[in-house]
């Protein structure tokens, strides 16, 4: 008996892509991150005392973000 053929994958379309780029930037982690930074902007810019609590907990999140990043590029490899 023959295997049904499966339906070829399309490749996303661009406006695709965008969306599930949008979708990704919505995920718990990338939020705190992006407010953490913003926030250490923001206080840098205005001239904000910033205490050294905040920065430990700032590079701390940072730190682990960027390294999963990287340690998921490196596992797919």
């Amino acid at each position: 008996m023959r295997q049904p053929k499966k339906p070829p994958t399309a490749k996303p379309t661009a406006w695709q892509t965008v969306l599930i780029n949008l979708a990704n930037l919505l995920k718990v982690k990338t939020i705190v991150t992006l407010a953490i930074v913003f926030s250490l902007c923001f206080k840098t810019l205005n001239g904000i005392a910033i205490t050294n609590e905040f920065v430990m907990i700032a590079t701390a999140v940072i730190t682990y973000y960027f390294t999963k990043e990287t340690d998921k590029t490196h596992k797919e490899d």
